[in-house]
């Protein structure tokens, strides 16, 4: 670092701090005393605030700098349940001195290693965690669980922990034992929750249940729910949106992410959770490794009045084989099923208010792309980043591909696009469209993307119910 940096004044100094990372404000604190006088005096100011629960001396020292204005709070649970507990104890108290908590998020370790074998969390700490969620009722907006739920409060003592959590817990009561209508918030302080501004709750949909979703209708601003979709085990039980009706004011808007699932499980996902009832707008999945027609068949059955939004996201594959750009999952022929036609060609026909599509990992020919704006007009955003004008160039692999689609490789370059092509495709959009830059994706998305970068755009995604539409983050 400069000899100059340690002579700017801490005013201007605060305002460097502000646009840094955590991991480079950290780093220039540890090698010039001026840098971390500026941080103390103005406190730190970070809107979204990233920890790893597992780095406890770290999360402590972060937590003491940045915990009165942090407005988002993203814990990474990486560790095991001793570690988690001295968190709860040591680090979570802390942000009841956060003046406007606006998004709290957990992700589990099934996460954050994109894994069916990592067991599900249960986090002990259901006092503070709620107690925390009630002293910001007026501010919150956003609340998730990913790979972890709440458990059960064991005994009366849990509730002193803290003078903090002591505080704001007394108007609160909770269950000893954990029934299915208390698996996000607790039922038994419904009276309370009307006050809520909470807006978007994101959880597994293992977790959900008819009777928890009566429970959250006490939310008065409760508007989208996201439903994450990740390889458990266990099969997947239908939930009754029709009775949902009758409880929520006004239509409740649901986002399905189907998470690194494969191919295999489609069915029971379309006969158990894509049902009729559901208001669903949004269909993400990603990290699936394959296409699977039948599924976009089914939504746009189903949804052709509600869908606005489809993401469908792989990484490159990593592999030189050519015969691996070939999606060939095997199953039955369905009734409407058209050999080599694009299935988002389909979509864009039926779905008569998509907005958004947004298709990564898969070759798509510039004709059918050209076929999804003059089907639907109304596209707002559309995301496609591999594109080929050849029609013959993957002929004989289509041929193969009951899917008729063909995987980006890893070693793959994005072949230029004509402009008199994207001038075509212009004349039918509203906006200003142009093929994606394979430099500007996400991490996530790119060749020999990190565990980390993959789970980055999960969450990212997540934490958006639906991105065509104005909502406050």
């Amino acid at each position: 670092m400069s000899h100059t940096w340690s002579t700017i004044p801490l005013l201007p100094l605060r305002c460097i701090l502000e646009h840094l990372s955590t991991e480079d404000a950290l780093a220039a604190m540890s090698v010039c005393r001026h840098w971390r006088d500026a941080i103390h005096v103005y406190e730190g100011h970070k809107d979204l605030l990233k920890l790893k629960v597992k780095q406890l001396e770290r999360c402590k020292f972060v937590t003491r700098i940045f915990k009165k204005n942090v407005r988002k709070l993203h814990l990474y649970i990486d560790c095991n349940e001793p570690e988690i507990d001295k968190f709860m104890n040591l680090v979570f108290p802390q942000f009841f001195d956060t003046l406007n908590l606006e998004e709290i998020l957990f992700i589990g370790p099934s996460y954050m290693q994109l894994s069916n074998h990592v067991p599900f969390i249960k986090l002990k700490g259901r006092v503070p965690i709620e107690s925390l969620v009630y002293k910001n009722i007026q501010t919150l907006k956003k609340l998730g669980f990913m790979g972890c739920g709440m458990a059960a409060m064991k005994n009366e003592n849990e509730r002193y922990c803290n003078k903090q959590v002591e505080y704001y817990s007394r108007p609160l009561k909770f269950n000893t034992v954990l029934a299915m209508a208390d698996t996000i918030l607790s039922s038994t302080n419904q009276h309370l929750m009307r006050y809520s501004t909470i807006t978007h709750i994101i959880v597994d949909y293992e977790q959900l249940s008819t009777s928890s979703l009566v429970t959250l209708s006490q939310l008065k601003s409760f508007r989208y729910l996201t439903l994450n979709i990740t390889n458990k085990k266990p099969a997947l039980q239908r939930i009754d949106w029709e009775t949902m009706h009758d409880f929520y004011k006004y239509a409740l808007r649901v986002t399905v992410n189907i998470i690194a699932v494969p191919y295999r499980r489609f069915e029971d996902i379309m006969q158990n959770v894509l049902v009729e009832g559901l208001r669903l707008i949004s269909l993400k999945v990603m990290f699936c490794k394959s296409l699977y027609t039948p599924l976009l068949s089914h939504i746009s059955r189903l949804y052709q009045s509600t869908l606005q939004e489809v993401i469908w996201a792989d990484c490159p594959y990593d592999s030189s084989d050519p015969y691996h750009r070939v999606v060939r999952p095997m199953r039955q022929a369905q009734p409407d099923t058209y050999a080599h036609v694009n299935p988002f060609v389909l979509l864009c026909w039926q779905c008569m208010h998509l907005q958004r599509l947004a298709i990564h990992g898969y070759w798509v020919w510039q004709y059918d792309l050209l076929g999804f704006v003059r089907l639907r007009k109304g596209l707002m955003q559309l995301e496609i980043s591999a594109i080929y004008h050849k029609q013959d160039r993957f002929h004989n692999m289509l041929q193969l591909s009951e899917e008729g689609a063909i995987r980006v490789l890893c070693g793959d370059q994005p072949p230029p696009v004509d402009p008199e092509y994207v001038q075509e495709v212009n004349e039918y959009t509203d906006f200003k469209w142009r093929p994606t830059p394979w430099s500007s994706l996400h991490p996530g998305l790119r060749a020999r993307a990190t565990m980390q970068q993959r789970i980055d755009y999960v969450v990212s995604e997540a934490r958006v119910p639906c991105g065509v539409q104005t909502y406050t983050n």
